[in-house]
């Protein structure tokens, strides 16, 4: 068995191709902050537009990609990360989909979004599809592990219950077990946390795992979406990273080699 976790909506460089085609745009003052990895005084929080999905992103989830790469450390998989922006496209929606652009992306001029597909979403999930088939020369299937944040408010001002929410196809029988697996390997390392199943959203709704089930099989294939509450995941606080790595090893216990056994094999 072989782990990859991946992070769609953390990116927040911007292609040199696109720099062009942005100037003059309300998104053009990002690129000046492009290249370098966001500091803690320029981490404001990302609120979905209301009526979006809870899972629906109208800039850059920074925490999601902090977890992401925490979380591949801990437990030992492959990670594949979004490095371009992702408040000018969400690489992990359908090219069919409404919200494949964020709001501000949707005035760009059609010609714009074109290049944006090209120069970030194609690119990225070719990325993704690659690394599975990479993996599947060497074992049987795979268990991808996509982090994304979510709200803790939903538009309307009340609060969506859950730490941690874990989105799957419900219909396959080797993702539900993997979750219910999870979530007891969860409640021996963290027995506070609240883990809960297709919530905020639903593993069937349109995702990158969900166009992936459509491309390989059940057999070798199983695609969870871990979901974190930025209740607690934007505290750059200590208490986060053991948390985070309390999930880590939870994943690595059911898919993967923990970090610590890594670690005590290499002594």
């Amino acid at each position: 068995m072989s782990l990859l976790i991946t992070c769609d909506t953390g990116g927040w460089r911007t292609p040199s191709r696109l720099r062009s085609h942005l100037a003059g745009t309300p998104l053009e003052s990002s690129t000046s902050v492009s290249e370098r990895l966001p500091s803690a005084s320029e981490r404001q929080p990302i609120v979905a537009a209301a009526g979006d999905d809870p899972l629906s992103r109208t800039g850059i989830d920074r925490e999601a990609y902090f977890a992401a790469r925490r979380l591949a450390h801990r437990s030992g998989a492959s990670l594949v990360c979004n490095e371009h922006r992702s408040d000018l496209i969400d690489v992990g929606h359908s090219l069919h989909h409404r919200e494949l652009f964020p709001l501000r992306a949707r005035t760009l001029p059609p010609a714009t979004r074109d290049v944006i597909i090209e120069a970030i979403y194609t690119p990225y999930r070719q990325k993704v599809e690659r690394q599975i088939l990479s993996l599947l020369h060497h074992w049987s299937y795979v268990v991808h592990v996509s982090i994304r944040t979510f709200d803790a408010k939903t538009s309307q001002g009340s609060w969506r219950r859950g730490d941690v929410g874990l989105l799957y196809d419900p219909s396959h029988p080797d993702e539900v077990d993997w979750c219910l697996d999870f979530i007891e390997e969860l409640y021996d390392l963290a027995p506070d946390l609240k883990v809960r199943r297709n919530h905020p959203g639903r593993g069937t709704n349109d995702s990158l795992t969900k166009t992936l089930r459509s491309k390989f099989s059940q057999e070798v294939y199983l695609g969870i979406e871990v979901v974190l509450n930025r209740a607690w995941m934007s505290r750059p606080v200590v208490l986060r990273d053991v948390v985070l790595d309390q999930i880590g090893e939870a994943i690595a216990c059911l898919t993967a080699e923990p970090a610590s056994q890594q670690r005590a094999h290499a002594a």
